[in-house]
């Protein structure tokens, strides 16, 4: 909706003041969380933890195209499919800071920077895109939304966050940019190209987003919109991603297909999904009707599948088809972000709360008001509302799939939040109707505090029992893995989500990690676990592990396992006494 004069000035004043307050609230969060990140690193995430000792080893020297992990699953190493990008940026920040401070110091600080860097450039796409495309108001609610909701505030936003899905945050928010920005056809084009390019190259997550950005420029092509904008969208995609992917894999094995990153298959898919997309454009002329160029492009696309289905076929089994069916039964079950969003429910009842409502309700209030104001909106909030829709439609149902997808909606439901709060609002100052106000707020509390509702419902929202899931928060602490640092090098096995932590803290090797490219280091982490004493001692004999290392008074997946934890003793065990009380190192005897 068009503002007037005198208004416009004061909400752009509004806008650089709520801008500049969210930046002054996200900085000063990060030197508060980070000045104590030294001691709860420990707490991040397994692939947080990883990616550090990555970088240290590109840092150390390890060759660009070398992505084993050498310390885990020793000699041949466990084979990473994350993105040496990520880890160069992570490198850029570390590297100069090591020169004045010492090496931990240097780490510790690049762990505060690099995720609340990615996080203000998300904010400010976020706030400089809504303000572009639905007025100053809307963005500033939009930033508000970004700030303290805890999914995009927090999640993979907070110090120490060293994972890639921060950057798939800030890489889906530009592609939804792209495609929705008023004019500049080409330039927005080629953005959200690169863009998707880039986000390909990082991890394959977003692909389910940019063929949805696909679809919507294809359809607006049909009807004769934006035509000079998809094109340039497909040329730049197809051919930044063969920059990014030749960048990236090692010149040996880049003609061997991989599924779960920027190879062979998921180019050929590109290639299809560009060509057929961009042909029916440069061959069909004079301009089409919007069937004729829509079944042109669908009949493409089929004949393209068609042709690549050999090689692309086999990845619609997903990543876990080489494991075992006992893994795959443990994954689809145990691991809680991996599980569809009711499965995660039960498990997380107020966090799924949190970060599933503001979807939601961007979905249905975002349509709505699209539905009521279809009149008043001028074409590019129409059709830009109209797209972010359709990414939020899509990105719910994937939710479904998998919980922890949510993270790439989430990109939109700022943008959506921010252009319904702000009609609330200006309905409500038009009328002063106390009903009117009453839903106001209610509306901004769902998109910009709905922790405060989940508080109300933490009594009587029931969960499911995880008490055998994660390591206790004693036992991940630095000065607890130092202690294993009392002997010498060992090979040691341990629950899962340990094996980083013990690369990252110890001198030591670790044979057990939650990453599917091994199902040995998978198997380590959860299958002895859950055995009985004679079961367990010959695995891990045949482990090749020196040590076993357990958390005090845990609790496993088997009886036997928690028995040793609660201090039960065996012959072929034999304790090591370490200088802290909460980790329990064994021993391995041969037979």
């Amino acid at each position: 909706m068009r503002e007037g004069p005198a208004l416009k000035i004061g909400r752009e004043q509004l806008f650089w003041l709520t801008l500049a307050g969210a930046t002054l609230l996200v900085l000063g969060k990060a030197i508060y969380l980070g000045s104590g990140l030294q001691e709860n690193f420990a707490t991040m995430g397994s692939d947080d933890i990883m990616r550090l000792v990555v970088v240290r080893d590109l840092i150390a020297g390890q060759s660009w195209f070398d992505m084993v992990q050498y310390r885990m699953l020793p000699p041949e190493g466990l084979s990473l499919h994350w993105s040496r990008y990520i880890d160069a940026g992570i490198a850029a920040v570390i590297l100069p800071l090591s020169w004045v401070f010492e090496m931990e110091l240097a780490e510790q600080i690049a762990a505060a920077v690099w995720p609340t860097v990615i996080l203000l450039v998300a904010l400010l796409i976020v706030a400089l895109g809504t303000r572009r495309i639905f007025g100053a108001q809307a963005a500033c609610f939009a930033i508000l939304s970004m700030v303290f909701w805890p999914l995009t505030a927090d999640v993979h936003a907070a110090p120490g966050n060293f994972d890639h899905h921060n950057v798939q945050f800030l890489l889906v928010g530009l592609v939804v940019f792209g495609v929705i920005w008023p004019g500049t056809e080409r330039r927005s084009g080629i953005v959200a190209g690169l863009a998707a390019a880039f986000s390909l190259a990082v991890g394959l997550e977003n692909l389910v987003f940019i063929v949805v950005a696909g679809l919507i420029l294809v359809t607006q092509a049909a009807f004769g919109l934006h035509r000079a904008r998809l094109f340039a969208f497909c040329t730049t995609l197809m051919g930044g991603s063969v920059v990014f992917w030749l960048g990236q894999a090692a010149p040996a094995t880049r003609l061997v297909p991989v599924c779960d990153e920027l190879g062979t298959p998921i180019l050929s898919l590109i290639a299809v999904g560009a060509l057929a997309a961009a042909l029916p454009l440069i061959v069909l002329r004079p301009t089409p009707k919007p069937f004729v160029l829509l079944g042109a492009t669908t009949a493409l696309a089929l004949v393209g599948l068609a042709v690549i289905w050999p090689l692309f076929g086999p990845c619609l089994d997903g990543p876990y088809a080489n494991l075992s069916q006992e893994l795959q039964d443990y994954i689809s079950t145990s691991i809680v972000e991996a599980l569809p969003a009711i499965a995660y429910a039960q498990y997380n009842a107020l966090p799924a709360f949190i970060f599933l409502l503001p979807v939601i309700a961007a979905l249905l209030l975002g349509g709505g008001y699209l539905w009521a104001q279809w009149q008043v909106l001028d074409v590019d909030q129409s059709r830009a509302l109209t797209a972010l829709l359709v990414f939020c439609a899509f990105g719910l149902a994937l939710v479904f799939y998998q919980m922890r997808t949510v993270i790439m909606v989430a990109s939109v439901v700022p943008m959506i939040g921010g252009a319904v709060m702000s009609f609330l609002v200006t309905r409500y100052l038009a009328s002063r109707d106390a009903m009117r106000a009453v839903l106001m707020f209610a509306v901004i509390i769902v998109f910009v505090a709905p922790t405060l509702l989940a508080v109300g419902l933490q009594s009587v929202i029931p969960q499911k029992d995880r008490s055998g899931g994660g390591t206790p928060a004693n036992c991940r602490t630095y000065a607890a893995l130092q202690s294993l640092n009392e002997i010498p090098p060992a090979q040691i096995l341990s629950h899962g989500n340990m094996g980083a932590l013990l690369l990252w803290a110890t001198r030591h090797d670790a044979l057990s990690a939650p990453y599917h490219r091994s199902a040995a280091a998978l198997s380590n982490g959860i299958i002895p676990f859950g055995m009985q004493e004679d079961e367990m001692a010959n695995y891990l004999r045949a482990s090749g592990a020196s040590h076993l290392l357990l958390c005090r008074d845990q609790r496993y997946d088997g009886a036997f396992a928690t028995g040793l934890a609660a201090g039960a003793e065996v012959d072929w065990l034999r304790p090591v006494l370490l200088d802290n009380d909460s980790l329990l190192l064994f021993e391995i005897l041969p037979q």
